[in-house]
């Protein structure tokens, strides 16, 4: 089973208990900012989100699994292993000098603390004790009868912490048994128990269970019918793992249908012995990317309009885009077959016009950097990977378009809407930071509007 992780906001990201994925990504860490003389501002750093890493063995990123609760991370609570699950995290940081937000982008919502101060100090002492299961016993000795919102967030908070670490040294090892058990002993006493809290519990158990078909049978009943893509996951990597196939094929189905993606579940070493299954392959088969049909007409004469609209503002400020000559239609679809991939129809028409270009610090891809080991191919390699890894759910399925300036900056073509959590369309990825925008032309005239920002102060 791949290790548990954090959720990128990448939301997109955004299953198993392992760590949490995720909006990835990539769905979400920010990103310096470029100074002015850069002439590229860019969007508030994002207070970092924590990510859980996964079990140790990406999900909502990867493959999804447990996320860290968003209060203080405590220190026992060590975050992302190889190729943890999906578990939120953010993206990786630049080292780029800050920039200020461009041009019309929101700042991000205020993430809803876990616990409030005091609780969060108290799951630091209980993480931080010698024998943090049997703190976390004496915790829950003093309480009497239900416990309080507070006190379910302490006693959750903390179980899902240890259960990382656990998880990746050891997975169904006794400490792992003794602190489910001792969890699940007081569960009926426990509040919303179908919580953001009790979601994240169940994702890191079900990550970090191992070959335990007891305790599997014990979990299955707590999980909520609203449970999230990453923790329906990771059930489906538990049932794999005490090889029971037709419950793993009913839970991989429901996560799909949740939003987990067939990419993420091929990268799940869980899933490594189903790979031939014919049945197997009909589950992801049925969560395939739509086809879009090919017409590019209606989009040329707008997309050609504002191509030629940012050039000229770029031109008034004494700056020169760079437009590789156009190619056909043919070999923009040539190139789709030969990477199994699909572009919105209104970039198939941008490439008709300019096959990849270069407008300011913005780099547009061509049929060449889908087809080659270019440098903005692998740079976006990169970027997407190091999302997924992170547990950003879907967005190892998004396809880059453009890298927007700065390491972790670019639009993508989001194929289900995963990372925009609705339709499918482009996303604009700025540091952690997702932002949904209508089409082609939305893009070029965002680009439009801040280089007129930047440029026309300096």
């Amino acid at each position: 089973m791949a290790k548990a992780k954090n959720r990128a906001k990448p939301a997109a990201a955004r299953p198993k208990a392992k760590p949490a994925p995720g909006k990835p990504a990539p769905r979400k860490s920010a990103a310096a900012k470029k100074p002015a003389a850069s002439r590229k501002p860019a969007p508030k750093q994002a207070a970092p989100k924590k990510a859980a890493p996964r079990k140790a063995a990406p999900k909502k990123a990867a493959t999804p699994k447990a996320a860290t609760p968003k209060a203080a991370t405590p220190k026992a609570a060590t975050p992302r292993t190889a190729a943890p699950k999906k578990a939120a995290v953010p993206a990786p940081k630049s080292t780029a000098t800050k920039r200020r937000m461009p041009l019309g982008t929101l700042p991000p919502a205020p993430i809803e603390p876990v616990v409030r101060a005091a609780g969060g100090a108290r799951v630091v002492e209980i993480l931080e004790d010698e024998h943090p299961i049997d703190a976390l016993r004496r915790f829950l000795s003093t309480i009497d009868g239900e416990a309080n919102v507070q006190q379910g967030q302490i006693a959750l908070g903390s179980a899902q912490l240890m259960l990382l670490p656990i998880a990746h040294e050891h997975r169904g090892g006794p400490e792992v048994k003794e602190l489910l058990d001792l969890v699940l002993s007081r569960w009926t006493d426990l509040p919303d128990r179908a919580g953001f809290h009790a979601q994240e519990f169940l994702r890191n158990a079900f990550a970090a269970v191992g070959p335990d078909p007891e305790r599997i049978a014990r979990l299955i009943p707590l999980v909520p019918d609203s449970a999230t893509a990453e923790l329906r996951f990771n059930i489906a990597c538990a049932y794999a793992v005490i090889n029971a196939r037709d419950a793993m094929l009913a839970s991989l189905e429901a996560a799909l249908e949740a939003g987990a993606t067939p990419a993420q579940v091929r990268r799940d070493d869980d899933f490594a012995p189903y790979l031939a299954d014919p049945d197997f392959d009909r589950v992801l088969d049925g969560a395939a990317v739509p086809v879009i049909p090919v017409d590019i007409r209606p989009h040329l004469q707008p997309v050609r309009a504002a191509l030629a609209s940012v050039v000229a503002t770029l031109e008034g400020f004494g700056e020169h885009g760079q437009l590789n000559p156009p190619t056909t239609l043919e070999s923009v679809l040539a190139a789709e077959h030969a990477t199994k991939l699909q572009l919105p129809n209104d970039y198939r028409a941008l490439l008709t016009i300019a096959d990849g270009m270069k407008l300011w610090d913005n780099e547009f891809f061509g049929t060449k950097d889908y087809g080659g080991d270019t440098a903005l191919a692998t740079r976006a390699r990169e970027y997407l990977a190091m999302s997924a890894e992170y547990g950003a759910t879907g967005i190892d399925e998004c396809i880059p378009l453009a890298n927007w300036g700065q390491p972790s900056d670019w639009l993508l073509y989001d194929p289900r809407g995963t990372i925009r959590r609705g339709e499918p369309g482009y996303v604009l990825m700025l540091n952690a930071d997702e932002l949904p925008l209508e089409n082609l032309v939305a893009a070029l005239q965002r680009l439009e509007e801040i280089a007129s920002d930047v440029l026309g102060t300096n």
